[in-house]
């Protein structure tokens, strides 16, 4: 992630399984998985890749404020 994407300060980061009992009905954790699949959730406003440098195995964070934030607009606005 490069700089001028940088979190906001009231960024709240759970692993997945953290923010799938957070979030609730809807969220399992397959879902989260597929949403960051497809591209629906972006990298760096609603998920970051937390892994160190040369490491193999991504380290998944969820941007639960973003998520939830995304979530009270309506759908038509969306």
């Amino acid at each position: 992630m490069n700089k001028k994407n940088k979190l906001p300060s009231d960024a709240e980061l759970l692993t997945i399984k953290q923010a799938s009992e957070r979030l609730g009905k809807g969220f399992s954790r397959s879902s989260i998985s597929r949403r960051i699949a497809s591209g629906e959730w972006k990298e760096g406003i609603h998920w970051i890749d937390a892994r160190r440098e040369n490491s193999i195995n991504r380290i998944i964070k969820i941007n639960v404020t973003a998520v939830m934030n995304e979530f009270a607009t309506p759908a038509a606005f969306r």
